[in-house]
């Protein structure tokens, strides 16, 4: 079978190619397909990470192979492409991994709006359960915990992967992707400072009608 080599202009129009299916995947409405399509994703995720993590702990072992290595482009970017550093150690299932990073998205930065949703009476939620939703290209969680409910960004920081799978430990949210741990009340990230979900405000009224303020462009 004929080998298929890319150069690294065409490893960048890849690259790219594979940004914008993400993007249009985020939009997806049927929900069959988007959770086919994620778990997808999720294995490909797994079954690349674990030799990455062997061949980073040997490059680590070989300083002049490691660098000899880290000169080549696409080597850099796949290392990107899941936030490993080569001189670290490497990152295990539960660390925090962002499939597509940050600088490989490019979105321009528009003046953005806020509104008041109406979100339907506060008895139909169920206690302790992710509702995913959307308004205006903004896909955010609803869960209700007690008498109190949290609305706030649908994807983990750093990656555009949802989060409607992810489980609930007391008051925070665990991501199925990362293993990333979030704070509803706050939106921090137990796995780093640098990390955090938006939260968007809640309101109940005199009559238990759920309100949310959403920020979009």
């Amino acid at each position: 079978m004929k080998k298929v080599l890319f150069d690294n202009e065409e490893y960048n129009e890849a690259l790219d190619m594979l940004n914008k299916l993400m993007m249009d995947a985020e939009q997806m409405t049927d929900v069959d397909q988007k959770v086919l399509l994620y778990n997808i994703l999720q294995y490909f995720d797994y079954i690349h990470r674990e030799p990455l993590n062997r061949i980073i702990k040997l490059l680590n072992k070989n300083e002049v192979l490691k660098n000899e290595l880290l000169r080549d482009e696409t080597v850099q970017k796949l290392c990107a492409l899941y936030d490993i550093s080569v001189d670290e150690s490497p990152l295990d299932k539960n660390e925090v991994i962002a499939f597509i990073p940050e600088d490989q998205i490019k979105v321009l930065t528009p003046i953005k709006h806020k509104t008041w949703l109406e979100m339907g009476h506060f008895s139909e939620y169920e206690d302790r359960k992710l509702y995913a939703k959307n308004f205006e290209k903004v896909n955010f969680l609803i869960s209700r915990l007690g008498s109190d409910v949290y609305a706030f960004s649908n994807q983990c920081d750093g990656s555009i992967l949802p989060m409607d799978k992810g489980t609930l430990e007391g008051h925070y949210l665990i991501c199925p992707w990362h293993g990333c741990k979030y704070d509803l009340k706050t939106g921090e990230s137990l796995n780093g400072a640098d990390k955090k979900l938006d939260v968007f405000q809640t309101e109940i009224d005199e009559n238990g009608l759920l309100k949310i303020e959403i920020e979009y462009c």
